[in-house]
C-alpha cells in the first residue's frame, strides 16, 4: 500500500506588496496552523519517504515547518517550479516514475492545482481545499498504474478541526 500526502501551503502574507506572488511568506496563521497540523502528523506517525514540494516561499514554509514531524530531512526534498505553476497530469506522471521502494510521498503545493489532484486521484468531489489542507490518499498498486480514479480517500485533515 502506498500513500500520497498532497499538502496545500498554508496561509500566506499579504503585508508585503513588494514581493512578487512566488515570494509571499506564511501569515501567522499560516504557521499557527502548521504547528496544529504537525501535531496531527506525530500523533499518526505519519512517514515519509519522499518530497515533491513547489519551491515557491510559502510552500518551502509549510514543508519546512512540517519535516520534523514527518521525521524528513528537509535536504532531501525535490523542488520544483512544476508544482508552482502545476497541472496534474505531470504531477500524475512524475509519481508514475517514482520507485517501487517509495511508499509514502508528500506533495506540497497549490491551488487549484492540487484540488484538481485529489479530485482526479480519488474520484471525490471536495469542496473546498483550503490552505494547509492534508489530503492522505491510498494506492494499492505500482506507480506506473497510476491514473485517474484509481486512488481512495483515506481523509483529508484540516487544521481547524484539530483538536489542540
Amino acid at each position: 500500500m502506498k500513500q500520497i500526502f498532497v499538502l496545500r501551503h498554508a496561509k500566506s502574507s499579504w503585508d508585503n506588496s513588494n514581493l512578487s506572488d512566488f515570494e509571499r511568506p506564511l501569515a501567522n496563521r499560516g504557521i499557527r496552523d502548521t504547528k496544529k497540523l504537525c501535531n496531527f502528523i506525530k500523533e499518526n506517525n505519519l512517514k515519509l519517504d519522499e518530497v515533491l514540494c513547489s519551491n515557491a516561499i510559502r510552500a518551502k514554509e509549510t514543508f519546512d515547518l512540517t519535516a520534523d514531524s514527518f521525521d524528513f530531512q528537509i535536504e532531501k526534498a525535490t523542488y520544483t517550479d512544476k508544482l508552482y505553476f502545476g497541472d496534474v497530469t505531470n504531477i500524475i506522471n512524475d509519481l508514475k516514475r517514482l520507485d517501487e521502494n517509495v511508499k509514502n510521498i508528500l506533495i506540497v503545493g497549490h491551488n487549484p492545482t492540487l484540488h484538481f489532484l485529489v479530485e482526479s486521484l480519488t474520484n471525490e468531489n471536495i469542496a473546498r481545499f483550503t490552505t494547509c489542507n492534508l489530503a492522505i490518499i491510498i494506492f494499492k498498486d505500482a506507480w506506473i498504474k497510476l491514473n485517474s480514479h484509481k486512488c481512495s480517500l483515506k481523509s483529508l485533515i484540516k487544521p481547524k478541526e484539530i483538536q489542540n
